[in-house]
C-alpha cells in the first residue's frame, strides 16, 4: 500500500486549494511518478474536484510507500 498526496491550486471563480491524500496499491502509485504523470493527476483530480480547471504541472505529488 502507498499514500499519494496531491497539493496545489486550481481555478473556479477564484483559486481552489487542492490537498488530497489517497491510499492505493504500489503499482497504481508508481503511475504518479511515471511518464504518464500529468494524465493520471488530471484524471484523479477531475473526479475529486469537478469543474475546477487544473494545470497538472502545478500540482505537487508525494508518494509514501508503506
Amino acid at each position: 500500500m502507498a499514500k499519494v498526496t496531491l497539493k496545489g491550486t486550481g481555478q473556479l471563480n477564484g483559486p481552489v486549494i487542492i490537498n488530497k491524500t489517497i491510499e492505493m496499491d504500489d503499482v497504481q502509485a508508481r503511475a504518479y511518478t511515471g511518464s504518464k504523470r500529468n494524465e493520471i493527476i488530471l484524471a484523479t483530480l477531475q473526479i475529486h474536484y469537478p469543474g475546477v480547471k487544473i494545470e497538472p504541472k502545478n500540482i505537487g505529488v508525494n508518494v509514501v510507500y508503506k
